[in-house]
């Protein structure tokens, strides 16, 4: 029979070496993949910030475009009517100027907002490839402990340690059981 104990504590003790160097290979490979998934969203980062880059310069030549047909068409009819030089024409031209400032202001704005969103979401999936790497490691950490924890016990524990039966151990207050 104890034969038979020596052979399934070994057994024990290899299906848990095992087990955990598998799970070591598993962590690494988890590990690999957490990294191309961030550098998979830093391309797909970039790539959206060069997108918004050209709309927002497509986006004000745009502007720059219509403030110019409305100012020529401002003049065109003060140059018909005879008012070219007058204060209406002269202040309309200047609104379509003004309207354009506050449109491109606008759209930097915008720029701005959707540029600090894609950092933020930067930031988060940093934080979320660190929580990975955390969470692999108390899953390591928690396997070295039980490996350690079954070859206490099939080398037969607080008795074998302490040198006798009934020693004092986690199960027992005072020596007794």
């Amino acid at each position: 029979m104890a034969a038979f104990s020596t052979i399934a504590a070994a057994i024990g003790a290899f299906t848990s070496v095992a087990g955990f160097l598998g799970q070591q290979d598993a962590r690494e490979e988890q590990q690999e993949a957490s990294e191309r998934m961030a550098a998979e969203r830093r391309t797909q980062y970039a790539n959206e910030q060069k997108r918004a880059e050209i709309q927002n310069v497509r986006a004000a030549r745009q502007q720059i475009r219509q403030q110019r047909m409305a100012a020529a068409s401002i003049i065109g009819r003060g140059a018909t009517t005879g008012t070219l030089g007058s204060s209406g024409v002269q202040g309309g031209v200047a609104s379509t100027g003004s309207q354009m400032a506050g449109n491109l202001g606008y759209m930097s704005d915008i720029a701005d907002v959707n540029t600090a969103q894609g950092e933020s979401s930067q930031r988060f999936a940093s934080a979320e490839q660190q929580y990975g790497q955390a969470s692999g490691d108390y899953q390591m950490f928690g396997a070295i402990g039980s490996l350690g924890g079954t070859i206490f016990e099939k080398s037969g524990g607080w008795a074998t340690t302490f040198g006798k039966p009934g020693a004092v151990s986690p199960d027992t207050v005072g020596g007794q059981r």
